[in-house]
């Protein structure tokens, strides 16, 4: 079949293409890796030959030259291999949205929120009424546990958990929402201000085990993000033990307050597109956590969060170069799941790697503080020594690194897949870990100087994009 008749610029196209066609190397390059820098790298030596006035940029942009101007093309090698390319990746298409599917609704995402009644029976939670009582331990005081004596120094406040018989342990396995007796606000006076926080629900704590237990490849997903930017990123709250990451939107250092970015690179060897794919995990992942949390935290923590994050008015989760309002993507394993209309986080997230801190109180805009445990295990079990016990004690060592609300007087022992809301306005932190035991997860805060410095930054005129600090 004679070719079409062309124009001189369609004729630099149809030479562009026949010298792919042509091209061996990219044939077979294209059929198994299209974005691989050999198939690139011959598609614009092509373009630069048959003098393209626009070459491709993206994979996009290629396929196109080629539904267009490919009739002209005498041979059928090239527009098979792009018509396998198409089949391919539909069927990708199809089966990353059959995933992504299933992923959603064995965590009830988008879902909304239920009322703690119904949790009930969906995740056997517990009721329990409990009050706030004035407690007399000091902000600072390292927490251990009964056990792990062996932990605390010499010169350091210790406050050993349980601290009496009163105290509640909260089990492994054990899923609890605390309320209050009177099922109305609370008031609580922190560590470093005279000021009283008013709370505005009767639930003082709530714990629920296993949101992730039908999607245990995901939550291994998760741990591997966290462990790979957590070596790369400078931390807050360096006198704390182990390490905390912040993320998105933060105040800048104490000394000079002002809204941006966090900018907390650490390792000055990634280059631009290791640290875009790397934000672009962090922010998957931390929008996942947000969207299991108010699939799977109680209605009445999760209603007067949202009230109080749209009377704040800040913006949700962002990276440099990435500042949208909504959607977020998934690179798993086995390939990316994206949801373009899914709700991102809160502007202020943060991972943590054995993190652990003494007794202290955080100021917030909302009622609660939420976060996701996803992962708590003995990794070396000579280092933990969990088989001894310690001289002098009448308790087995635990492996550490548990919640501990202390004018609540409970202790939540730290398992995977978790999910807490708490109210750290009263005095609260976690007990220090043993040797050998590793601990990770994310977490949604919201705090008051951020709030503060983006009001001052909105009054001011608007937002710095890329500016801030990782320092609190």
């Amino acid at each position: 079949m004679p070719k079409q008749q062309v124009s001189r610029k369609q004729l630099k196209f149809v030479q562009f293409l026949e010298l792919l066609e042509a091209d061996s190397e990219f044939l077979g390059a294209f059929e198994t890796a299209p974005n691989s820098d050999t198939a690139w790298g011959c598609i614009k030596a092509a373009a630069l030959k048959a003098q393209l006035p626009h070459p491709p940029q993206k994979l996009g942009d290629f396929l196109r030259i080629v539904s267009q101007h490919a009739a002209n093309v005498p041979s059928q090698k090239l527009l098979l291999a792009v018509n396998n390319h198409r089949h391919a990746s539909k069927v990708i298409a199809n089966s990353n949205r059959q995933k992504k599917r299933e992923l959603t609704n064995a965590l009830g995402l988008g879902k909304g929120a239920l009322p703690y009644s119904d949790l009930v029976t969906k995740n056997n939670l517990i009721i329990i009424q409990r009050d706030r009582i004035p407690d007399l331990y000091k902000c600072g005081t390292t927490l251990i546990d009964h056990g792990n004596e062996d932990l605390a120094r010499d010169s350091e406040k210790v406050l050993f958990v349980p601290a009496d018989d009163t105290w509640y342990v909260v089990g492994e396995h054990e899923s609890i929402a605390f309320i209050n007796s009177t099922g109305k606000s609370t008031l609580y006076l922190g560590c470093y201000s005279p000021s009283l926080y008013l709370t505005s629900c009767g639930i003082e704590l709530v714990i629920i085990r296993g949101c992730c237990a039908l999607c245990p490849d995901l939550i291994d997903h998760v741990n591997e993000v966290i462990d790979g930017v957590i070596h790369n990123r400078r931390g807050v709250r360096p006198t704390h033990g182990g390490k905390l990451i912040q993320y998105g939107w933060n105040a800048g250092p104490r000394h000079a307050r002002v809204f941006g970015l966090v900018r907390n690179v650490a390792n000055k060897k990634l280059n631009g597109e290791e640290l875009a794919a790397q934000d672009k995990s962090i922010l998957g992942i931390m929008s996942l956590t947000w969207n299991l949390l108010i699939a799977a935290l109680p209605k009445e923590v999760i209603d007067p969060v949202k009230e109080k994050l749209a009377e704040a008015s800040l913006p949700p989760m962002a990276s440099p170069g990435n500042v949208k309002e909504h959607g977020y993507e998934l690179s798993l394993p086995d390939g990316t799941l994206s949801w373009s209309t899914a709700e991102r986080a809160p502007a202020e997230a943060y991972m943590s790697q054995n993190y652990t801190s003494p007794i202290h109180t955080d100021q917030l805009y909302a009622p609660y503080a939420l976060n996701w445990v996803t992962m708590h295990e003995v990794i070396d079990h000579d280092a933990a020594g969990l088989h001894v016990r310690t001289k002098g004690s009448k308790f087995h060592r635990t492996s550490g690194g548990n919640y501990v609300d202390v004018s609540l007087g409970v202790v939540v022992r730290c398992a995977k897949d978790t999910v807490m809301a708490v109210k750290p306005t009263s005095r609260h932190g976690t007990t220090l870990s043993r040797p050998g035991v590793k601990c990770q997860g994310t977490a949604i805060n919201f705090s008051t100087h951020i709030k503060t410095a983006f009001d001052k930054a909105m009054s001011a005129g608007g937002l710095v994009i890329d500016g801030g600090s990782n320092s609190e």
